[in-house]
């Protein structure tokens, strides 16, 4: 008996079928993995927020320093500086007869960590490694350091739990850097700007009637991005000061000269461009808006 094989036509109608089914499901298998990095992404912020709250309960619900301070350093406060993520990991300074050890270890990333007993938390999954330091201070590794995805409201620093105005919507922990796995190292974003070498305190004073505040504590900043902000599906993962976590869109605006912007009560940036980079912050011409303890998220600007 005869047997009939494929013609030419039908197998290119086949072939034609299977393209058009890959292009169909494969961005959805794409975004499915996503959606899972993200939800794994969001359980590792949940708990870093509950590490926060328990330390402020062992310290009279005061927030973690932003920075270290050590007298011996040239700008005292190292509000503007990386920070070693564990405080000890790098050989090179360590053990502490370097200023920069020293002050690691107040820093926030390091002041927590005892609370979660676990330093993969630090890191998100969809982000992508990258290097601070040279080869060399990783080949001299004292211990293992961790990845760190996520960056404190430094404007939270040394400020009282009972004195935020809407915890539910303040902004304690974010993915500030973007896209990334920073290796060993962290930076504080938004940070309060205290550069008065003499003054051993620095909190945050909002603006008044006459303007930013003089001395430490009266201005923040911000710093750039070791990758997009559009880390999940066009948004981010937030931990608020209430401990709960929750992602947003972030970036409905790709261009600054547009008239409309982004919603000032959920998201930092005014405007973003193609790739999800930030162009401009909101801010009161003193710290960023979105970040401030003192504020009531209900009243408009």
């Amino acid at each position: 008996m005869r047997q009939r094989a494929f013609t030419l036509i039908e197998l290119l109608v086949v072939i034609a079928i299977i393209a058009i089914l890959a292009a169909i499901l494969f961005p959805v298998f794409s975004q499915a993995r996503e959606k899972a990095r993200q939800t794994s992404c969001l359980s590792n912020t949940k708990q870093i927020g509950l590490a926060f709250l328990m330390y402020t309960q062992d310290y009279d619900e005061l927030f973690p320093m932003q920075g270290g301070y050590d007298p011996r350093a040239p700008q005292g406060w190292l509000w503007n500086f990386w920070h070693a993520v564990p405080a000890d990991w790098r050989g090179d300074i360590c053990p502490p007869d370097n200023f920069r050890c020293g002050s690691y270890q107040t820093f926030w990333a390091n002041s927590v960590s005892p609370y979660m007993k676990n330093l993969g938390l630090w890191a998100c999954p969809s982000g992508s490694s990258s290097r601070l330091f040279s080869d060399a201070i990783y080949a001299g590794a004292r211990k293992a350091w961790a990845k760190v995805s996520y960056s404190y409201n430094g404007l939270l620093m040394q400020y009282p739990q009972a004195g935020i105005v809407a915890p539910s919507q303040l902004t304690l922990l974010w993915e500030a850097r973007g896209k990334a796995q920073k290796e060993g190292a962290a930076l504080t974003q938004p940070a309060l700007i205290c550069d008065q070498i003499s003054d051993l305190n620095c909190r945050y004073i909002p603006r008044t009637s006459s303007g930013c505040a003089a001395g430490n504590g009266g201005r923040s900043a911000w710093f750039g991005h070791d990758g997009t902000q559009w880390v999940h599906n066009n948004g981010a993962n937030f931990v608020m000061t209430d401990g709960h976590a929750k992602w947003r869109r972030l970036g409905a605006v790709t261009s600054p000269n547009q008239d409309v912007h982004t919603d000032w009560s959920v998201d930092p940036y005014t405007g973003y461009n193609p790739q999800g980079f930030p162009l401009y912050a909101w801010t009161d011409g003193c710290h960023l808006w979105l970040f401030r303890p003192d504020y009531d998220f209900s009243l408009r600007p």
